[in-house]
C-alpha cells in the first residue's frame, strides 16, 4: 500500500507550528527513515498518520483513499505503529498484550481463532519472547517491554508499518535484530517507515531517508547523498569528519558549532 502525506501542516497553537506543508510519499517494498533533532515533527508526523492528532491542513490518504474515510478499525488492519508513547497495562502477560493485536479483525463477539493465536506465537518467537509468553509485562526489562510491543505490532499483520524510534532501550544485539526485521517486511512488500537517530544505522538499511528540518523537508534521498557532513552542520549543528567507504560511513563528531 502507497501511504501518501499532500501538503500537511501542524501547529499546536496558531503561532507554534510544528510542520509547514509536508508532502512525501511513502511505497510498498521499501524502508524509509526519518531523521531529525528532537522537536523537529517527526513523531508528530506519525501522531497524526495515526489519526491522534488533527491536521491544520493537506491530506494523508493510503491507495488514494483518504484517512478520514476510513473508520479506525480499517485503518487498524492497514497500518500498525511501534509508539514509545504506547501505555503498557502492567497487569498483563506478554501473549496477552501480544494477541491484542488481532483485536481489529474481530467482531463484535468473536472470539480468538486458533489462526489467530498461531500468528500471536509466532511473532513472540520471532522477538525471541516465547519463554517469557507468561510474564507479567510489569515484570520486564524496556528491551523486554520493546520487543513485547514489535511482536503485537507483527500480530497486527498491516501492510504499512511505522516504527518510532524502535531501537529505544534495545541492547546493540536486538537493535539490529529488529532492524533486520524492518528490512525483512520491506522485502516482502509492506511500506516501512522508521524514526532514527543513529545516522550509522539509517545509512546501513534504508532505501530513502528523510530529513525534517525547520517544519520542512530539508532532503531526502538515498543516504550516501542526504547524510553528508553539510547536513550535520546545518541540521544537527555539529561538525562532523565522514568515516567509511562509499556505501555506508560514520560521521565522528568532531566539535559542536555554536
Amino acid at each position: 500500500m502507497t501511504l501518501k502525506i499532500d501538503n500537511v501542516s501542524f501547529a499546536y497553537q496558531a503561532d507554534r507550528k510544528i510542520l509547514d506543508a509536508i508532502s512525501l510519499t511513502f511505497e510498498p517494498g521499501k524502508f524509509y527513515v526519518i531523521i531529525g533533532q528532537n522537536g523537529c515533527g517527526k513523531s508528530t508526523l506519525f501522531n497524526l498518520i495515526m489519526r491522534h492528532l488533527p491536521l491544520s491542513s493537506g491530506q494523508i490518504s493510503i491507495n488514494g483513499k483518504d484517512l478520514q474515510q476510513l473508520s479506525f478499525k480499517e485503518q487498524a488492519q492497514r497500518v500498525s505503529v511501534l509508539s514509545q508513547s504506547m501505555p503498557l497495562p502492567e497487569f498483563m502477560t506478554v501473549a496477552d498484550m501480544v494477541m491484542q493485536g488481532r483485536f481489529c479483525y474481530q467482531g463484535f463477539f468473536s472470539r480468538f481463532s486458533a489462526e489467530d493465536r498461531t500468528i500471536a506465537e509466532q511473532a513472540m518467537q520471532k522477538m525471541q519472547l516465547t519463554e517469557l509468553a507468561n510474564k507479567r509485562l510489569s515484570t520486564l526489562s524496556g528491551g523486554q517491554q520493546q520487543r513485547a510491543r514489535m511482536a503485537m505490532l507483527l500480530t497486527q499483520q498491516t501492510d504499512i508499518v511505522l516504527l518510532d524510534e524502535p531501537t529505544t532501550h534495545l541492547d546493540l544485539k536486538h537493535q539490529y535484530m529488529l532492524l533486520d526485521l524492518g528490512r525483512e517486511l520491506a522485502e516482502q512488500g509492506k511500506t516501512v517507515v522508521a524514526i532514527l537517530h543513529d545516522m550509522t544505522q539509517a545509512a546501513l538499511y534504508a532505501d530513502h531517508v528523510i530529513v525534517l528540518a525547520e517544519q520542512k523537508v530539508y532532503a531526502q534521498g538515498a543516504a550516501q547523498s542526504v547524510i553528508t557532513d553539510t547536513m550535520m552542520q546545518h541540521v544537527f549543528h555539529v561538525n562532523t569528519s565522514r568515516v567509511g567507504n562509499e556505501k555506508v560511513g560514520i560521521h565522528v563528531p568532531t566539535h559542536l558549532i555554536a
